[in-house]
């Protein structure tokens, strides 16, 4: 697994909260309720977080939250969504290729490997970074992202 660190600016981004388990629910949410408003408002080829705001080892899986964001141009807000800020700074980065199904894996394995080179920074969560034009292929699943973990300098 290729680990890169790198300096990520902070985002402003709206976003849609999500409680309950990771897996094929989550993958419903984004279907079903984020990339609907995502289209009604020109939004859907900006880049999208996926923000992990419990640990899923320590918190009951049906209060997990998570929150879907997409970072909003200047000027621009969406009225049905709370507005935030992806916290810049130090982050541990690696990509991510498959389905939604492997995803749980890949972050366990990248935390692994993090937490023996790296100091995690608990203050600052964890995001999927879905940059502009990221693939998904809707007949299998398979998607592209980058994972990354806040760490210390």
């Amino acid at each position: 697994m290729r680990i890169d660190v790198v300096e990520r600016p902070a985002v402003r981004v709206a976003c849609m909260r999500y409680t309950g388990p990771c897996g094929e629910p989550l993958a419903r949410f984004w279907r079903g309720s984020v990339a609907p408003r995502l289209a009604d408002h020109g939004l859907i080829d900006c880049p999208r977080y996926g923000v992990t705001l419990d640990d899923p080892v320590a918190t009951p899986l049906e209060q997990c939250r998570y929150d879907a964001c997409v970072e909003l141009p200047p000027g621009l807000s969406l009225p049905e969504a709370s507005e935030a800020t992806v916290p810049g700074g130090r982050y541990a980065v690696t990509h991510f290729k498959g389905p939604g199904a492997e995803l749980g894996a890949a972050w366990a394995a990248f935390l692994r490997e993090c937490q023996a080179t790296h100091r995690i920074d608990a203050a600052r969560p964890p995001f999927e970074h879905y940059p502009r034009g990221a693939p998904y292929d809707a007949r299998t699943g398979t998607f592209a992202c980058e994972l990354c973990l806040p760490v210390l300098t």
